[in-house]
């Protein structure tokens, strides 16, 4: 995974990397979810009434970085996406999880990547 900034609200993100296992005719999606740790809720009614939750691991950004069919295990895949980043963003509190998923959303493998600091 390469990482770069086009333009101050933007991420850009190059991946490749080979598939564990085979994808038949019915083909599979390659995923990409930006997420971010370390996020705070104060809850001010309901029954978390007064308390204060801690988050991580919340996607904030959902995109396909491409759609793959009649490959065979360790066939190499690459792509790249963008994400517009939001309002507060920091690198050292996100990261990126890509996955494989089928038509039927069975989960063939996944990976997940820290973002550099400094991006």
């Amino acid at each position: 995974a390469t990482f770069t900034r086009p333009a101050p609200d933007s991420l850009q993100v190059s991946l490749t990397g080979a598939l564990r296992t085979k994808v038949d005719s019915d083909g599979a999606n390659v995923m990409v979810a930006l997420y971010e740790n370390g996020l705070v809720t104060d809850c001010p009614r309901g029954e978390n009434k007064g308390r204060v939750l801690s988050n991580d691991y919340v996607v904030r950004k959902l995109e396909k970085l491409c759609t793959v069919k009649d490959i065979s295990a360790k066939k190499t895949v690459s792509g790249m996406v963008n994400f517009p980043l939001w309002e507060g963003f920091k690198s050292s509190k996100c990261g990126l999880a890509v996955f494989v998923q089928s038509k039927s959303h069975q989960i063939f493998g996944s990976q997940s990547f820290q973002l550099p600091d400094d991006i």
